[in-house]
């Protein structure tokens, strides 16, 4: 059907799929001038709602009309505008699991008309598996869910949808991943075996302090204290997730500083690290590089590399027997010595950087043998004084 102007009204057209159509201009909250339009199955009822919009833009209380977002043009969006203040690789992450799963499978979907029941279905469907993808592990469900339903979540925040569809999804179980900590007898073994490894002070100083690695590695002699024994932990060298190199943030995980007391031995370490960056930095001259003024540098000044630090480990830990022990496990064998000796779960909080004292018992239920063993002798001195009562 050929297009027409509704008689004696150039505002109101009849459009080829049947439906008339009222266009009406408004200025957005910028004064500029815009353009939207009202649809009707009859010409007449087309009229009534351009003459209500034209009445409410007359009184100044028009309100403009929500796009009519796609998933993925709202993910687009979501992404652009709401995530600019996020640490870079959790950007990085958001848009991975939202290009490689969240919009090829509900990219086309109308986001006011995604249901609960859609979320559920591409959620077993990334947990079964198909002919084109092999089923992904609990944990990455729950992220790729856990990035669907923030950008759900700030689309009712912003008034495009009334309600999350993502809000009682039933997600897959996952296992915490088992700690492979070092403890008791493996500890003096382990700091045997990696005596004149190039980054033996790197592990020392973790094991006796707890500190991840993007914070061990981004290290700045600016947050040694050496006259009060104290490290201030602030900042983090991570390696992004889309390979384009390093980043340095002067913020942690949870983006709280935090300042630890470590042993003077721990210090002993440091002085000699210093030492050590010394006599590279006068025999490199002209060619020392070490912008940031880090703790751990490799000769040249330049930061130390995640995946080299973390295979040199893995080579150690596997001579004495700790093949599953991660790099991440030094610091639980930093929590668990602390509890060894007397700190409370709420100062063992405080060492790593933890938002509660119960996440931390949480993490660390599954105690070394040697508290074990102070376990039963406390009991057994215990029962031994009710007998004699």
């Amino acid at each position: 059907m050929a297009k027409r102007n509704a008689q004696g009204n150039g505002t109101i057209r009849h459009r080829p799929d049947g439906l008339w159509e009222a266009r009406y201009t408004f200025k957005d909250e910028l004064g500029q001038p815009q353009r939207g339009s009202v649809y009707a199955k009859t010409q007449k009822e087309c009229r009534q709602k351009l003459t209500t919009v034209l009445r409410e833009i007359d009184d100044g209380c028009f309100q403009k009309p929500v796009k009519q977002y796609t998933v993925a043009e709202w993910f687009r969006e979501w992404l652009k505008t709401y995530c600019v203040n996020l640490k870079p690789r959790t950007i990085d992450d958001y848009k991975k699991r939202s290009k490689k799963y969240i919009i090829p499978n509900l990219g086309k979907v109308k986001l006011s008309a995604l249901t609960g029941v859609q979320v559920q279905r591409f959620i077993n469907r990334l947990s079964d598996g198909h002919k084109e993808q092999k089923p992904l592990s609990p944990k990455s469900v729950q992220n790729i869910h856990g990035v669907l339903h923030s950008a759900l979540k700030q689309a009712v925040m912003s008034g495009i949808i009334s309600r999350n569809p993502a809000d009682n999804t039933k997600l897959p179980k996952a296992k915490k991943p088992a700690l492979k900590p070092l403890m008791d007898d493996s500890i003096p073994a382990f700091l045997e075996v990696i005596k004149g490894d190039p980054y033996e002070r790197v592990y020392i100083v973790d094991l006796f302090s707890g500190l991840r690695q993007s914070e061990i590695l981004g290290l700045q002699w600016q947050d040694i204290n050496f006259e009060d024994g104290e490290i201030t932990v602030c900042r983090q060298l991570q390696k992004s997730r889309n390979g384009e190199g390093y980043i340095f943030l002067d913020e942690t995980k949870n983006g709280k500083d935090r300042t630890i007391a470590v042993a003077p031995a721990v210090m002993d370490v440091l002085k000699a690290q210093k030492r050590q960056q010394a006599q590279w930095k006068l025999a490199a001259g002209p060619a020392w590089s070490n912008e940031h003024d880090l703790v751990f540098t490799n000769e040249m000044g330049g930061h130390l590399c995640h995946v080299t630090v973390y295979q040199h480990f893995k080579k150690l830990v596997k001579q004495i027997g700790m093949d599953e022990t991660r790099f991440h496990d030094l610091r639980h064998s930093t929590a668990i010595m602390a509890l060894q000796n007397g700190c409370s779960p709420k100062l063992v909080q405080q060492l790593l950087g933890h938002y509660s004292s119960s996440f931390t018992m949480d993490v660390y239920g599954a105690v070394s043998k040697t508290m074990q063993k102070d376990s039963q002798e406390r009991m057994q001195k215990f029962i031994e004084q009710v007998s004699n009562l």
